[in-house]
């Protein structure tokens, strides 16, 4: 009896850029076929154009292994405009959009601080493309319990965006507590996924 394998893709990849993305790309690429690329560098990739360097980038630090394919997204800011949506889509290259809430995590300072005021027009783009929103789901609120943080985004910004955009595709990415498996399996099938789950449907 033989078993084969199929080679997996990472749905959540840091390469960041310069050393370190030369130290790391080839490892990634010698194992996974494809790669969900996370946009947080400094500066972050906001634009389909960085999209586009950063994987010209990307594919000059493999060395040659052209089997391998980076999958970019772009870093969602209070900024970003409907337009930029529509250049991802016609990329290509782009296949999600990714939220940081403003100061939750590694380079995120230039992340989204509100989200219904800013971004609204920007996720109706989206669900127009068909282009998922990848969550970074934590609120920064110094009141609330590190612990609680998840569970806290969910109530203040999930349920209520899900609800105002039921059309949108979210992806819960590394996600941590209890409440938010609970929370995606109560959605509405194809619309809230959890990570890796979520890329196996809408890419594979």
């Amino acid at each position: 009896m033989e078993l084969s394998i199929a080679q997996p893709d990472d749905w959540h990849l840091h390469l960041r850029d310069g050393e370190l993305l030369e130290a790391v790309v080839s490892h990634s690429a010698k194992q996974f076929g494809r790669a969900i690329i996370m946009p947080n560098l400094r500066p972050p990739v906001t634009t389909t154009a960085a999209a586009v360097a950063y994987r010209d980038s990307i594919m000059k630090a493999c060395k040659g292994n052209t089997d391998f394919t980076p999958l970019m997204t772009l870093y969602l800011t209070d900024k970003t405009s409907p337009h930029e949506i529509k250049l991802a889509r016609e990329s290509g290259v782009v296949y999600g959009v990714k939220l940081y809430p403003a100061g939750a995590t590694t380079n995120s300072q230039d992340g989204v601080a509100d989200l219904f005021g800013k971004c609204l027009p920007v996720l109706e783009e989206m669900v127009n493309h068909n282009m998922p929103l990848l969550v970074h789901g934590e609120v920064t609120d110094p009141e609330i319990d590190i612990f609680d943080r998840e569970r806290v985004f969910i109530d203040r910004i999930l349920k209520p965006l899900i609800q105002k955009l039921p059309k949108l595709k979210v992806v819960m990415e590394h996600v941590t507590t209890m409440d938010a498996v609970k929370f995606v399996e109560s959605c509405e099938e194809g619309t809230l996924f959890l990570s890796v789950l979520s890329w196996l449907v809408l890419w594979a």
